[in-house]
């Protein structure tokens, strides 16, 4: 009879390994980081601040690289002398000046 018993299970060793598993998992998760942040405003503050400074910087030098290469292009269009495309990029530069002009 003793052969059909179950062993007891071992709660403090399940116990260990669920709390294990959450303290791996909330590492992972750098919870305790962004806790920590949150808890210190100034600190916060700054690292939005820089974050944000990054990302317009980054903008505005994107912008002027794509903005440049597309002016390069235009002008070597333009300078292939191709009777149609020059007279259509000659009508929308126009058009794009003269919106510039009238401010809208």
């Amino acid at each position: 009879m003793d052969e059909d018993k179950k062993p007891d299970r071992d709660y403090s060793k399940e116990s260990f390994e669920t709390v294990k598993r959450l303290y791996d998992e909330f590492s992972r998760a750098r919870l305790l980081e962004y806790i920590e942040l949150v808890n210190n405003p100034k600190k916060l503050f700054w690292l939005n601040f820089l974050s944000g400074l990054a990302k317009g910087l980054g903008l505005t030098i994107g912008t002027a690289i794509v903005l440049t290469l597309l002016f390069k292009l235009t002008q070597h269009i333009i300078a292939l002398n191709i009777p149609y495309i020059t007279v259509w990029v000659s009508e929308w530069i126009a058009q794009v000046s003269d919106l510039l002009h009238t401010g809208r």
